[in-house]
């Protein structure tokens, strides 16, 4: 696949969920432990998190994902999609295998986050390639 094509795809990916209140640390939780069994880290950030292989993703300033809620939602995206292949590449980490982890991570994400509207009986609008 060509850097442009994974640069769209990776664009695309976007989850949202209004879930309970309530229900908002245990839903972060278990979106967190799924993105982190796909081999990326959760990083704590201001908003929530952000999820890499390494450090060094997010100090080259390459794609990665990003997880924030709030007291009413919980959402998921790609940050700089736009930037993947752009900048060094790291040792063991190639464009493809990046956008690879990306992708995978947030399927696993969306995983969790149909099930619990599944459980709840609420919508949530989920966008991946």
């Amino acid at each position: 696949m060509e850097l442009e094509e994974m640069r769209r795809k990776l664009g695309m990916v976007g989850l949202l969920v209004f879930p309970l209140p309530d229900d908002i640390p245990g839903l972060v939780g278990r979106i967190v432990a799924a993105v982190e069994a796909t081999g990326q880290m959760a990083l704590p950030r201001a908003e929530g998190y952000a999820f890499m292989p390494s450090e060094l993703v997010g100090t080259y300033g390459l794609p990665h994902l990003r997880l924030a809620f709030t007291a009413d939602r919980v959402c998921l995206w790609v940050r700089d999609p736009g930037k993947l292949g752009i900048g060094p590449e790291l040792p063991g980490l190639s464009a493809q295998e990046l956008y690879e982890g990306i992708i995978k991570a947030a399927e696993a994400a969306a995983s969790v986050i149909r099930d619990y509207c599944a459980e709840k009986g609420i919508e949530a609008l989920l966008s991946l390639p």
